[in-house]
């Protein structure tokens, strides 16, 4: 439509112009108080440039020169202003929710509960490649790094991600009343050189105690590893293997444990003055930096201390699609109500293994440097709602799987106006109007307009002749 108008516009301007152009000349040659020559008028005719820009000499001394020069620049202006009009319109791509809902099931379609079994009588061997499954579930929900600040908080929802089944939904559709894991960390305290260190918390901890897959996490030696754990209460052997574990949430406070830093033993003491680690300047923080324990991990330097954090289920009024497999919960973080599920002492168990392994392959990218709280606060988060997506991803029972309604994303374009550029369009056009009218207005007159007699009668020649024939013709 745009370009259609401006084609009109171009036309109307173009027949405006040439009865400016030509009632200006026949007033320049025949009634201006300083009569321009033939030459000067022809060349304006054919360049559309008033005679002062031509030569000094033709500056205008009146108001009718000034009227016509003016004049004639808002026709010159005009014929270039069109890309003001066709750049202020940017189409931007945007989308609308369809209020057409498709169902879509909960259940992941390869969900096993018989595999429950194995998981628990196999030991480390059988939970290894579900701990990797976890892995890449975490990595599948927090890789982009566009979905995140630069602080790691999620800039979707509230943070809380679920891997669904891949039901070809576009980015930006709408999943409703869906059961979602979600966790929300209350607090961090770090112990301080005040403090006490109480034994359950590091001393009396074995790396053995925590891991479910042989692989103790005290042993690696990257920055970035973090462990929450509670020595008191280990993972334990199911009763039974037909039936999920007892429906649970989690409210409560853990041991934290954060590596900063790697130091030989040429260092002494060993884990003081750690300038330059991956969170910054560990000595201008009030926190105990405490070595490892005698392992072979003892020239570790951690950071030990107290994690409250509420973990469970919620049923997600509105859940946003990040991708065709991912939705998050769109609830405010502190409106959110906690529900029990099966899988949430489990997934608390894998944790430590899987914050481990998150910290190293660091494909969640998560930003470290002066940002310990948020830090962790993202790791706990990312290790436990990819251990509970593990969990019910291979462990769901089909007689419990829901079936919810999506809306999809519907893709469109939207137009974005610079009213800035469309008014100025405008003012550059209404200039042309207002100089039009005053030169017809006030210098031209009625005769200006008209042909010169020559040519009128000539024309009139042509017509008496014309219709002398016809008359002939018509006997």
């Amino acid at each position: 439509m745009v370009s259609v108008s401006l084609v009109i516009i171009r036309i109307i301007v173009g027949w405006w112009s040439a009865i400016i152009l030509w009632a200006s000349g026949r007033y320049m040659l025949h009634r201006a108080a300083a009569r321009a020559d033939d030459k000067t008028v022809s060349r304006m005719i054919r360049s559309k440039l008033p005679p002062s820009l031509q030569s000094v000499r033709n500056i205008p001394t009146d108001f009718p020169g000034w009227t016509i020069s003016a004049a004639l620049l808002a026709i010159l202006i005009q014929a270039f202003i069109s890309p003001i009009l066709t750049g202020s319109i940017n189409w931007n791509a945007t989308f609308r929710i369809s209020n057409t809902a498709v169902s879509v099931s909960s259940a992941d379609p390869t969900a096993s509960f018989s595999s429950w079994y194995w998981y628990n009588m196999q030991g480390a061997f059988d939970k290894s490649a579900y701990l990797r499954s976890a892995a890449g579930y975490a990595s599948l929900a927090w890789a982009d790094p566009s979905t995140v600040d630069p602080h790691g908080k999620s800039l979707v929802g509230n943070g809380c991600r679920h891997i669904v089944n891949n039901d070809g939904l576009p980015r930006n559709s709408v999943l409703v009343d869906a059961l979602l894991p979600c966790i929300r960390v209350n607090s961090i305290r770090w112990y301080r050189p005040e403090d006490v260190i109480p034994e359950d918390d590091w001393e009396g901890v074995s790396g053995e105690q925590l891991t479910l897959v042989d692989d103790d996490p005290f042993y690696y030696y990257r920055a970035g590893v973090t462990l929450v754990y509670d020595v008191n209460r280990l993972r334990e052997m199911p009763d039974t293997f037909d039936q999920p574990p007892p429906a649970e949430n989690f409210s409560s406070t853990m041991t934290v444990v954060l590596m900063v830093y790697r130091r030989n033993y040429e260092a002494d003491p060993i884990c003081q003055e750690l300038p330059n680690t991956i969170f910054g300047d560990m000595g201008a923080l009030p926190y105990i930096v405490q070595n490892g324990m005698s392992t072979a991990g003892d020239e570790n330097c951690y950071l030990i201390g107290r994690i409250d954090f509420t973990a469970g289920v919620t049923r997600s009024s509105r859940a946003t699609y990040i991708s065709p497999r991912l939705v998050e919960d769109t609830t405010p973080i502190e409106d959110v109500v906690y529900e029990p599920s099966p899988w949430v002492r489990d997934a608390i168990w894998m944790m430590p293994d899987l914050m481990t392994m998150l910290a190293v392959m660091n494909t969640s990218q998560m930003p470290t440097y002066n940002n310990i709280d948020n830090y962790v606060d993202s790791i706990v988060r990312q290790g436990y709602l990819g251990a509970w997506d593990m969990l019910s991803h291979s462990f769901d029972m089909a007689e419990s799987a829901e079936s919810y309604s999506a809306f999809p994303a519907e893709s469109r374009l939207l137009a974005d106006v610079s009213f800035a550029r469309v008014f100025t369009w405008l003012g550059l056009c209404l200039l042309m109007t207002i100089s039009g009218v005053l030169i017809l207005g006030v210098v031209l007159r009625a005769d200006d307009l008209m042909p010169p007699e020559k040519l009128r009668g000539e024309e009139r020649a042509r017509d008496v002749g014309a219709q002398t024939f016809l008359d002939i013709m018509l006997g």
